[in-house]
């Protein structure tokens, strides 16, 4: 069991770089968000949206048409049909904007790890050799897991947190991850 001094050590700690992050100049960092074909290590990513650290739209939900269906599990979250990605560009045709926008940035995602993960696959589902030319990446979600302190034993890590307020669209989910860091950072 962990103690409340260490609870209360990892929310100052969120809080701390919920504040620097927004203390930074909001030119040098992007907030992505993507929705996907699903969860699989096959599934590919179908939109995409970042924004910057003043909340500017770099990319407005651009849909991506992945090289396989979107299942209707993933549907039924983000409400993104098949039809509407039909005449999408293609990842490929996608990539380069995105590389632009998040090129020497601070890349902040809620789940870093997930959204990366979909990223490379995408690319490999076109044969691509993929890296995202970014100066550091940081995952919102285990930063405002610390912040709530939620900790669980089993696993000896803080629970992760749904995002509040997100709407499964990549830049609604950006917007709410802009609000959980100005959440975080103006309390104590």
């Amino acid at each position: 069991m962990v103690d409340k001094a260490f609870l209360h050590q990892a929310r100052c700690q969120a809080s701390e770089w919920a504040r620097s992050l927004l203390a930074r100049n909001p030119d040098t960092w992007v907030i992505l968000d993507t929705e996907t074909t699903g969860l699989d290590p096959k599934a590919e990513v179908i939109q995409i949206g970042v924004i910057d650290g003043r909340g500017n739209v770099l990319m407005d939900n651009v849909l991506v048409k992945p090289t396989r269906s979107i299942p209707p599990e993933a549907t039924a979250v983000h409400h993104i049909t098949n039809d509407m990605v039909i005449n999408a560009p293609s990842f490929p045709n996608v990539l380069p904007q995105l590389l632009e926008v998040v090129r020497g940035k601070l890349l902040v995602v809620y789940n870093a790890n997930y959204d990366i993960r979909l990223l490379i696959q995408s690319a490999k589902a076109h044969n691509i050799n993929f890296r995202l030319g970014i100066e550091a990446r940081t995952c919102a979600m285990l930063k405002y897991a610390e912040w709530v302190g939620d900790w669980n034993e089993e696993y000896q890590s803080f629970r992760w947190q749904k995002l509040q307020g997100g709407d499964h669209s990549a830049l609604g989910d950006c917007y709410a991850t802009l609000d959980v860091i100005k959440k975080m950072a103006n309390s104590e």
